[in-house]
């Protein structure tokens, strides 16, 4: 994990490979070799095994899963934890869940992107797991997406130039925003304009966000974000 990150903290960090894109074999078996807890939202274990590397478990209600995975997995003793095919949650949630019960203090989730109804559920992921305060970002090779809910701040490790996103999620958000291109000081972030999109870290600018009031999605170009949280500048 990145500097800062919950491995650093000795908390373990969950890998929850879903069943979505992936374009770099290599650096999502890296990924997966890095993880305390891995764990495989049904298809999601067919990306691994094609790695080569075996998940604890593999979770869901396994209709897309095929039966020649399913098989070697389960003679390689990958538990199998089934739910109905009709249910009120998506595999993914159950995956996480299940990181969770096993005492994951941070959960990263890769495959999260793709399909725009189920990005959009992996951030509702990521904003529940922020209000249970636990740490958590969709990861990809080129992205890392995170969900701050008032009062937080991160210092980004990103270098120069990398992109930067912050969208509030339901109303407005305030936010201070320094070391980017486009600053704002206790800025407004309105719940209808694009006003927090496309802005770029600067050379030598200590980029931080610190979110006074709301709740954001933080979208950053460079794999290797870890959002490491800091104290709030009044906030104590």
């Amino acid at each position: 994990m990145s500097a800062g990150g919950a491995e650093d903290r000795g908390r373990p960090v969950a890998v929850v490979f879903l069943d979505g894109e992936y374009s770099d074999p290599g650096w999502h078996r890296a990924l997966a070799g890095r993880a305390d807890i891995l764990l495989a939202a049904d298809g999601g274990a067919r990306f691994l095994s094609a790695l080569g590397v075996t998940p604890a478990a593999v979770v869901g209600d396994f209709d897309s899963l095929d039966e020649a995975t399913s098989a070697r997995l389960q003679d390689e003793g990958v538990e199998f934890l089934r739910h109905p095919v009709r249910k009120d949650v998506t595999d993914g949630e159950l995956a996480v869940d299940e990181a969770v019960r096993r005492g994951a203090g941070e959960v990263l989730l890769a495959g999260a992107t793709g399909a725009l109804d189920h990005t959009l559920g992996h951030i509702a992921i990521l904003r529940r797991l922020e209000a249970r305060g636990i740490a958590a970002r969709l990861v990809a090779p080129d992205l890392a997406v995170t969900v701050l809910a008032a009062p937080a701040a991160v210092a980004l490790a990103a270098p120069p130039g990398a992109r930067v996103s912050v969208a509030p999620l339901g109303e407005a958000a305030t936010v201070t925003l320094t070391g980017l291109d486009y600053p704002l000081a206790r800025g407004l972030l309105p719940a209808d304009a694009c006003l927090g999109l496309g802005n770029h870290v600067v050379a030598g600018g200590d980029a931080r966000i610190e979110l006074h009031d709301g709740c954001v999605v933080v979208l950053v170009e460079c794999a290797g974000e870890s959002f490491r949280r800091i104290t709030a500048r009044g906030e104590g």
